[in-house]
Parts: C-alpha cells; sequence; structure tokens
C-alpha cells in the first residue's frame, strides 16, 4: 500500500451522517445526485457573488470536453479561493496548462499536460504549495508538486466545492453550522467533526483512502476536515483577560495530570503584574514538555536575573530589552528562553543566537491551546497517518492557530522595536513547517 492510500476508517466514535439537504451522489461527483444549482445559491451566500466565478461555455478552455464540468464551471461556478485554496477559477482560452508549468516535454507523462491549471493549494513563504489542475477530460481535480507527483484531489468539482464551502460555514457558523453559533468544547468538536467526515464520506469515499485503489490520493481534505474544528474547543475570553476559555481538564485529559505543571502564587515574582496570567499559571497550569516547549520548575526568574545567574555575557549576550520585566518560563528549541511579559502577558522567545525577541503567543491560554493542538496532531498522525502529507498538514495547523489568536493582531510595535502585527504567532509556522525535526509525527 503506498503512502497516499491509507486507510481512515475509526473517527472516534463521532457521528457520519452528512445533512439531508445535501443529496448524495455516492461519490460520483456531478451526477444526478447532486445539485449544482443549490450549490450555485450556496456559494453565493457564503463568498459573495463577486466572487464566483462562472465561464461561458463557448469561452471555456478547450481541453475541457467533460460536459458535466462545463456545465459546473458555467452554470454553478467556482469561488476564487477560501482557506489554503488559491483559485484562478476563469478557465477561458487563456488558462495555464500543466504543459505550460513544465515546458519540457519529457517530464509530463501522457494526457497530464492538457491538465489546466485551477489554482495553487497552502502556498506560503516556506513552501510554494501544489498546483490544483483539473482533468478536462474526466473532471477529476489532482494535486500536483510535479510532473510525475499527482494525487487525486477530489473526483469532481461538485465535492470540490463542497468541502470547501462546508469550512467556510464552519468557520462562520452558517450552513450545516448554523445551530453550532456559540457552542465551544470537546462536543462541540467532535459533532463538527463528523458532521465534516460525513460528507467525505458520501460525496467522495474515494477520498478516504482505500488499499484496493490504484489512485494516489491526496490527504489535504482529509487532514482539514480532522484539524479545522479543534477551533471549536475554547470560546473566546470574556473578561478574564484572556485570549480564549479553555474547558476545563483538557491539558491533563490529553497529556496526563502529571504532565501538568502549575506555579503557586510564591513562585511567581511580583514583576508579573498581569493578573489573568497569574490565575492561569497558578490554576490551570501549562504541559513540562511538549516537543518544542520546555518548562522549569518556581520560582520562576525574570530574564535578567536568569542570565545574570552565572551566565556569560559572551555565550548570551547581553540581556533582552527590558529583561526584568520579562518572566522566564522555560525554553523553546533553538536556544530561545521562553519568556512572559509581566504587564501585558505577551508570550515571546528571546532567541540567544539571533538577540532579539520573537513573538510566540498572545497569552498563556494560547500557548496552552498550542500545546494541545500539537498533541491532537501527533494524536490523528498516530491513527491516520496524516504526516504523509507534511506540506498541507503543517499549514492546515498553522492556520487553525492563527484563526484560534484572536486577539493577536493588534498590528502595533513594542517599545522594543518588536512589530507583532498580524504575525503574533510567527514562531510556530516555523516550527510546524520544520519537517526534518518531526515535532509533529506521532
Amino acid at each position: 500500500m503506498t503512502e497516499g492510500r491509507r486507510i481512515m476508517n475509526r473517527t472516534d466514535g463521532v457521528s457520519g451522517e452528512a445533512d439531508a439537504g445535501l443529496g448524495s451522489d455516492s461519490g460520483s461527483d456531478l451526477g444526478s445526485g447532486s445539485d449544482p444549482e443549490w450549490m450555485a445559491r450556496r456559494l453565493d451566500e457564503a463568498f459573495g457573488a463577486d466572487h464566483v466565478v462562472r465561464v461561458a461555455p463557448e469561452r471555456l478552455h478547450p481541453a475541457i470536453v467533460h460536459q458535466p464540468t462545463r456545465a459546473f464551471l458555467s452554470g454553478t461556478g467556482l469561488m476564487r479561493g477560501t482557506g489554503l485554496l488559491e483559485l484562478a477559477p476563469d478557465l477561458g482560452d487563456g488558462a495555464r496548462q500543466v504543459s505550460d508549468l513544465f515546458p519540457d516535454e519529457d517530464e509530463v507523462p501522457d494526457g497530464a499536460g492538457e491538465f489546466v491549471v485551477l489554482g495553487s493549494l497552502a502556498p506560503d513563504e516556506y513552501d510554494p504549495g501544489e498546483y490544483i489542475v483539473l482533468d478536462g477530460r474526466t473532471g477529476r481535480v489532482h494535486a500536483l508538486h510535479d510532473p510525475d507527483e499527482s494525487r487525486l484531489l477530489a473526483s469532481g468539482l461538485y465535492s470540490f466545492t463542497l468541502f470547501a464551502l462546508a469550512l467556510e460555514w464552519l468557520r462562520t457558523d452558517r450552513g450545516i453550522f448554523e445551530g453550532f453559533a456559540g457552542r465551544y468544547g470537546p462536543e462541540a468538536v467532535a459533532e463538527s467533526t463528523g458532521t465534516l467526515l460525513g460528507l467525505l464520506r458520501e460525496h467522495d469515499p474515494v477520498l478516504l483512502g482505500s488499499e484496493d485503489e490504484d489512485t494516489e490520493v491526496s490527504a489535504f481534505w482529509r487532514l482539514s476536515l480532522l484539524l479545522r474544528p479543534l477551533t471549536r474547543i475554547a470560546a473566546p475570553g470574556e473578561g478574564d483577560g484572556l485570549a480564549i476559555a479553555l474547558p476545563e481538564g483538557l491539558l491533563e485529559k490529553e497529556y496526563g495530570a502529571d504532565a501538568v505543571v502549575r506555579f503557586a502564587d510564591e513562585d511567581l515574582l511580583p514583576a508579573l503584574t498581569h493578573e489573568p496570567t497569574r490565575a492561569f499559571l497558578r490554576d490551570t497550569g501549562l504541559v513540562r514538555e511538549s516537543v518544542w516547549v520546555s518548562l522549569d520548575d518556581g520560582p520562576l526568574p525574570t530574564l535578567a536575573e536568569y542570565h545574570a545567574d552565572g551566565r556569560d555575557e559572551e555565550t548570551y549576550g547581553a540581556p533582552a530589552p527590558g529583561a526584568g520585566g520579562l518572566i522566564r518560563i522555560g525554553y523553546l528549541v533553538e536556544d530561545i528562553d521562553l519568556v512572559i511579559d509581566g504587564a501585558s502577558g505577551r508570550v515571546r522567545g528571546w532567541s540567544i543566537p539571533e538577540r532579539r525577541l520573537l513573538p510566540v503567543n498572545s497569552d498563556v491560554s494560547t500557548l496552552a491551546f498550542t500545546q494541545w493542538l500539537i498533541a491532537r496532531v501527533r494524536a490523528f498522525d498516530h491513527e491516520h497517518r496524516i504526516t504523509d502529507d507534511y506540506v498541507n498538514l503543517a499549514a492546515t495547523a498553522a492556520a487553525v492557530l492563527a484563526d484560534v489568536e484572536r486577539t493577536a493582531r493588534s498590528g502595533a510595535e513594542d517599545a522594543e522595536g518588536t512589530d507583532d502585527g498580524d504575525d503574533n504567532w510567527g514562531y510556530w509556522p516555523e516550527a510546524f513547517h520544520d519537517e526534518a525535526g518531526g515535532g509533529l509525527y506521532a
């Protein structure tokens, strides 16, 4: 069995029933059971009519000969993009083909050069991602990294669009997730996951993988439908001064009670004046060891005290700006002191090699969520081998964290000259994308 065709049979007991109003095409896609008109209305509602592209039949690229696909592109249409999907849905005469991407014809397998380029999958600063390409003869959608690595992304445009639409509904509490508005916690996560996996089983089950299938299958939808609901584990913080409100006992359930460390009041210095942070460290705590994070035992020193305690300046350099107000709680890999700003509660890293402060998390609540997310990804990998598609997994994990870091987007430059801006969780995407480090592997 190849790495691209792993089986995912269990869903941790969550329901797999899809919403009855969606209809079923038994994975054949764009068949008699699907409803393109229903989909067209939902696309306009979710993304706005200006962001849905419909191409007149006479303008469609001549390589697109599959009639149901032509009808979908002209009548139902495609959104310009959502989440990690960056699409160029105007598939008219000028649309690129795979042969344009790889002009060396010897590299392109027979027929693949005629595939039409639909967009890109999870491109970012760490990796260019994969091309999303449409087989105009069959209507199938593929993820293409290079000419010799093509994986099935969807059996047709209907399921491709349906899964993207479902994730948008999850994000906005609309459509099949309208009843989830304001719901958070393990039950909300399990029900959301069951609903999404139900759609996958009903509308494109080949994407679950099969030992009897000869098709290499992309894990993108599978891992997206598993990870995206994790944003529902914690409600936004209200009045407690922290970004999110974690369910009681969340870290203990994931790591075990002995793995969680809490700090007594006498372990927390007066320099830590941010009361919500003090309360969280005392009552909820953090995981002592979680791949990239290692915590110290109390009492916790300031960063200035820690570096002054017998550590030579030649090795550690001058203390960080404002080190007297930074509480050191442990360290991150790559020689980074993990610190909390005593006044604001922000979690940062003092990079010893780079001699600069790095943004890590908006506060201790989202640091705890990050520790929980890492454990969840590793558990999913143990059961479903989602690291077989590591680039998309890392991008999705980073996007899940970005959705939860709701209060971290101030765009203000702090007094030390560190611009946290829209990148207050910037340490984690780099860490997640470090496949060689193996942090997300089970």
